[in-house]
């Protein structure tokens, strides 16, 4: 035994200058993975959706302004024909230039226009006046061009005088001269209002995933992305300027002056769950004045390593001040809007803002908000994964002991005189039948500055008999606080818990990647425990788009079903494969692809997913931080041998399978692993000569050796207890054992140089 362990130590030294490591990282880019996303063409969101194409006519709105993101209130920009309201033809008005409108030169007159002839009997010249042309002018001005009734204006085409012969041919003309020239846009389609859209623009990502201890539940980040969730500028990872923007619609302060104590106030945090703004990056809010120039009025800069992103929600106030004339902000067209200076090459620079207040009659001291909200969404109400397919699930030991759900009373009075609230709190199956699983409970707790709300599906979650087992099933959570105050959205959380065919650790959300780097070969395994055999069909991959070039790596998917940690007589030969893959991004800040096996497998007890490369580069896939589940289920191939993942960062990397019971029954093209991979026990293993074989039934085998690139080394007929390998090289082998009735067993063996 000392000797094999002088030869492990030996083995594992000369493997270390190549080791691997396991990283997480910021998400970015491939530039080289740009042209297959989805091309977009570059917008004006001002009042365009496509150039000279679709017209938003917004509307204005009226003090007082509030939004806390409990729910996404950013305008959709994704049109269909039945957004529509109305089409406009020879729409004119110089403001068309300003908002970005292409547009055609036409010259029009002001007074009639006419056709000529020659009356050839008469020798004489006839005139007929043309038809008038009816335009839609919008005015000059850019405050206004889209905000108010276009004028309706009677023009004509400008037209030419002719002199004739006396055959009636025309021998000379002259152009009779316009009155003035328009830029005219043929036709313009104009686009309904979306109701309760409170933004102009949607650039911000509106989520609950990347603040920590947000106000209320919900946020609007900004970033480096688009809201496409691609870069702003793939030219290099250098790039760096102007990126995101949050613009309120248009509001009126008309009749209001600095008296009147305008105020804007809004929370901010840098980082969060993303990644930290430097010092070279900025958060500014800017107001729009009547001349429509933006000035900023509050800035913020980012961070160092000396002076860290706090993750604190800080709120700021801003009062709205007279301007020097002509100039002001108190009109009917007043707006305000966030925008960052941030890396434009990805997912990078994060600032979160919540609870957007704007009225008049504030001061500078007016923080109080009299709210009690949630602060994060209600997570999964099972156990040990955030889906379970419906086969898979047991109600006895799926369900969650405890969740506590975080209530913020953003009241400051609530530190010493903490409020009596009431809530409540019930669950519902949705399909296949609708039924009650949880009754509804009232309680009351005190709400402190943070309280929790805790909910015990496994005590009080009861599924009618006759429910399972079901291919599917649909369970709906709920809890409320009440009363309900100024903002229902926040006091209440909703948990719709599908059961299907996918089985995950994560929420869908991505907040980092997770990759291998190294120079070795590179192996994850992703471990899943099954309550009853199943059918795997596919699994899916959140790949995650990095700034280093992986447009070419090659790697392979693996899925085995069982793995010795720690242990070089391992049994990790892949029960399925797909081969030779590259990755493949989802145009989406968070898109799974999904891979189908050519032939289902039926597991029996556990199912490990995975990939090995020997690529240099790090594949990375989406790592969700807000989901704990999956690390402790994370498995790295490094010095030769399974070991559990040194990432101490709760988190789940984003692979998913895919499980499909009407496989069940081993059908034909279905692989029964329980059937098909049979075991060899060797010994001893390690060895150095002669291995015996565990034969209890007097098997006849023929015995093939091969090494790890798959090569047969040895080659062995007729063998019932034992056969010899001290001519093999020190290693590992993969011994295969054929008996006469066909079935193959397996094993992996080390062979010792003593």
């Amino acid at each position: 035994m000392k000797k094999f362990l002088v030869y492990v130590l030996l083995w594992q030294l000369a493997l270390t200058a190549a080791a691997q490591e396991e990283t997480l990282s910021p998400l970015g880019f491939n530039p080289q993975l740009y042209h297959n996303t989805k091309q977009f063409i570059e917008k004006k969101h001002k009042y365009l959706i496509d150039k000279a194409q679709y017209v938003v006519a917004t509307d204005t709105l009226t003090l007082p302004f509030s939004d806390d993101f409990s729910k996404n209130t950013l305008r959709g920009y994704k049109w269909l024909e039945n957004n529509v309201t109305d089409t406009f033809y020879n729409v004119i008005g110089t403001c068309l230039v300003n908002e970005g409108i292409e547009t055609q030169k036409v010259r029009v007159m002001y007074t009639p226009s006419w056709q000529y002839s020659y009356d050839v009997a008469n020798q004489k010249v006839d005139s007929t006046q043309k038809p008038s042309v009816t335009y839609k002018f919008f005015g000059p001005s850019t405050s206004g061009c889209f905000r108010q009734t276009p004028q309706t204006m009677i023009l004509w085409d400008e037209y030419y005088r002719y002199n004739f012969d006396t055959n009636g041919f025309a021998i000379d003309s002259f152009l009779v001269a316009a009155d003035d020239s328009f830029d005219v846009a043929p036709v313009v389609y104009f686009v309904a209002n979306e109701p309760g859209t409170l933004w102009f623009d949607n650039y911000a990502y509106v989520n609950n995933t990347y603040p920590v201890l947000p106000p209320t539940i919900g946020v609007a980040t900004l970033d480096g992305l688009n809201e496409y969730g691609l870069p702003y500028n793939n030219s290099n990872p250098f790039t760096h300027g102007d990126a995101d923007k949050l613009t309120s619609k248009p509001i009126s302060l008309t009749g209001l002056t600095e008296s009147d104590s305008v105020y804007l106030s809004f929370f901010f945090e840098g980082k969060g769950l993303g990644e930290s703004p430097d010092v070279n990056d900025s958060l500014v809010l800017e107001f729009k004045d009547n001349a429509g120039f933006w000035r900023i009025v509050w800035s913020k800069t980012g961070y160092s390593t000396v002076n860290p992103a706090p993750n604190v929600f800080e709120q700021v106030l801003v009062k709205v001040p007279n301007l020097s004339p002509p100039y002001n902000y108190f009109h009917n067209n007043f707006q305000f809007r966030f925008r960052n200076k941030a890396s434009l090459y990805g997912n990078l620079d994060h600032w979160h803002i919540d609870y957007v207040r704007f009225d008049k009659n504030r001061s500078a001291a007016d923080t109080l908000i009299q709210d009690v909200a949630f602060v994060y969404p209600f997570p999964t109400i099972l156990k040990h994964f955030t889906q379970l397919p419906a086969d898979q699930f047991n109600p006895a030991t799926d369900f969650a002991d405890n969740i506590e759900l975080l209530v913020h009373n953003m009241d400051p009075n609530a530190v010493n005189n903490p409020p009596a609230t009431n809530f409540r709190k019930s669950a519902s199956q949705l399909y296949p039948l609708p039924s009650v699983v949880a009754t509804e409970q009232l309680q009351t707790f005190n709400a402190g500055p943070y309280s929790n709300i805790n909910v015990n599906p496994a005590a009080e979650y009861t599924l009618a008999n006759s429910v399972l087992p079901v291919d599917s099933m649909v369970l709906r959570s709920l809890v409320l606080i009440e009363p309900f105050d100024s903002r229902p959205v926040n006091d209440t959380l909703y948990k719709t818990q599908s059961f299907s065919t996918v089985m995950a650790y994560d929420d869908g959300s991505a907040e980092t990647a997770y990759g291998i780097t190294g120079t070795q070969t590179k192996k994850f395994a992703y471990e899943f425990n099954l309550n009853q055999p199943d059918t795997l069909v596919g699994f899916q991959v959140m790949y995650s788009q990095v700034s280093e070039d992986v447009s070419n790596l090659v790697f392979n998917f693996h899925v085995w079903d069982s793995l010795k940690l720690n242990d070089f007589n391992f049994e990790d030969e892949p029960v399925a494969s797909i081969e030779n893959r590259k990755p493949l991004y989802v145009d989406s800040v968070n898109g799974f692809t999904t891979y189908i096996l050519d032939t289902p497998v039926i597991f029996q007890h556990k199912v490990y997913l995975g990939w090995a490369q020997t690529d240099t580069r790090s594949l990375q896939i989406g790592y969700d931080l807000n989901s704990p589940l999956g690390n402790s289920h994370m498995y790295v191939y490094k010095d030769s041998k399974w070991q559990p993942t040194i990432i101490n960062t709760p988190g789940s990397p984003m692979l998913r399978l895919i499980f499909d019971s009407d496989y069940w029954g081993g059908g034909t093209g279905v692989k029964n692993l329980a059937e098909e991979k049979l075991q060899l026990n060797l010994f001893p293993n390690p060895n150095n000569g002669t291995v015996f074989i565990a034969n209890t039934e007097n098997r006849h085998f023929t015995i093939s050796v091969l090494n790890l690139l798959g090569e047969t080394v040895k080659y062995i007929s007729d063998v019932t207890s034992s056969f010899n390998i001290s001519e093999l090289s020190s290693g590992v082998y993969v011994v295969l054992a054929t008996d006469n009735s066909g079935k193959t067993f397996r094993n992996k063996i080390i062979k010792t140089s003593h």
